[in-house]
């Protein structure tokens, strides 16, 4: 739709109100505040969403990998190939055997279940989130200890080099509170798997010793998950020497479907092959569902707020019948009448969208900042890590749905704006001027 530059005059005067349609004046700037207000929510909210699901994602992938082999009841046999197939599939980084299993730690008369992972010193140090805050570098170190602040003193991490020495353990910093234990402090693990003994049968127990503490800077994993020599771990649940698991790493750039088909052809018949979205399904498409509801709600905000446009342009429409009725005798015809209004309305919605626009990509890309200073300053908590299992709360702007969300707010003030622009073009000037 092309405007001509006396369209465009005109419609920039009438949006200039004079003094005696100021009342119209306010009504456009609540309508312009309204659609700026929602769209800057609407980019916030679903980057914020957006930023959730991609964290959660790497946050698992980066701890146990993106495709993981599972056996069956009695676990998988790695004594084989196994481990040589998988790893000789192209993009496989690594191909990590894991024996894991629910159990029971008792620290004194703290008591609390946990899930209990067999892994080699040398896997840890090669997962970024749990080997970072024990002897990672210097600014990777500051960054994961930092991620599980708290009001006490920072504790000691401890290291890995004698990890495997013994029974030893990595466990997570908010364990490490919850339990009341330090690094050297030994505790007792009570395993599921039972034993028979002339007393009767009694649960698998162990004696370990805690030799570092790490942050992943997610709660389920620093407060549930403890790790531990793969061959420990192994006795204490009667598995011989077979696994629970193999975690598959596997490059970024590796085409991910096609990974998996190579992996589920070398697993064969001894395992099948997952991914971490399939395994937490449920839980991404909770995650799923709240974004779309949220979306839909603040979409009917914006609606809501570009549909005030119509009063305010109906009420220009009434104080400008007269200047309508010049126009329409000077030669403007219907449709240029209708041009000038709908420029009017799309104006607003316009400049309504860019404020948004901005003030939304700047909430987001400093939406931590911003949570942190909020906290400090009122003293609240806005973002609960035991309720939303990070540290920090992420934001992913994607720009599509961000230019989506503009040309939905501009579409909307297009759409309001139609009814007032009909009704001005239809104005008989004859009328218009006795009116006057």
């Amino acid at each position: 739709m092309a405007f001509a530059a006396v369209e465009r005059l005109v419609a920039w005067r009438y949006l200039r109100a004079r003094r005696e349609e100021g009342f119209i004046s306010v009504i456009a700037g609540f309508s312009l505040v309204g659609i700026a207000l929602g769209v800057g929510t609407l980019i916030v909210v679903m980057s914020v969403m957006n930023g959730f699901q991609i964290e959660m994602l790497r946050q698992m992938s980066s701890l146990s990998g993106q495709f993981g082999v599972q056996g069956g009841r009695e676990g998988l046999d790695v004594s084989g190939d196994l481990l040589t197939r998988l790893k000789s599939v192209g993009g496989v980084i690594a191909a990590v055997p894991v024996v894991e299993g629910q159990a029971i730690v008792v620290a004194g008369q703290k008591v609390r279940g946990v899930m209990l992972r067999g892994i080699s010193a040398e896997d840890i140090r090669a997962r970024p989130p749990l080997a970072s805050a024990i002897e990672g570098p210097p600014e990777l170190r500051d960054r994961y200890r930092g991620l599980c602040r708290s009001d006490g003193p920072q504790p000691e991490w401890g290291t890995l080099k004698d990890f495997g020495d013994d029974f030893s353990l990595a466990i997570g910093r908010r364990l490490a509170d919850l339990m009341g234990v330090k690094i050297g402090d030994r505790i007792n693990i009570l395993s599921p798997n039972s034993v028979s003994t002339p007393l009767g049968t009694i649960p698998r127990s162990a004696q370990a010793r805690v030799s570092a503490i790490f942050c992943a800077g997610m709660y389920d994993y620093d407060s549930n998950f403890v790790y531990a020599p793969i061959a420990d771990v192994q006795r204490l649940f009667d598995y011989g020497s077979r696994v629970n698991s193999v975690e598959i790493f596997v490059a970024e750039t590796a085409p991910k479907s096609e990974v998996r088909r190579e992996l589920t052809r070398a697993a064969g018949l001894q395992g099948w092959v997952f991914d971490w979205f399939q395994a937490n399904l449920g839980f991404f498409s909770a995650i799923q569902a709240q974004t779309n509801v949220m979306f839909l709600v603040l979409t009917l905000i914006v609606l809501v707020a570009a549909f005030n446009i119509v009063s305010s342009l109906v009420m220009l429409v009434r104080t400008k019948t007269a200047d309508i009725a010049i126009l329409r005798t000077m030669g403007a015809t219907r449709g240029a009448i209708m041009r000038m209004f709908l420029l009017d309305g799309v104006a607003i919605g316009g400049v309504g969208t860019l404020i948004g626009v901005v003030l939304g990509l700047a909430f987001a890309r400093n939406i931590e900042a911003i949570r942190q200073w909020l906290q400090r300053t009122f003293d609240i908590v806005l973002f609960d890590e035991t309720l939303y299992l990070l540290a920090e709360m992420p934001s992913h702007i994607e720009w599509r749905e961000v230019a989506m969300i503009a040309f939905m707010a501009v579409f909307f003030a297009l759409i309001a704006s139609l009814y007032p622009a009909m009704r001005a073009s239809r104005l008989d000037p004859v009328e218009g001027l006795r009116r006057e």
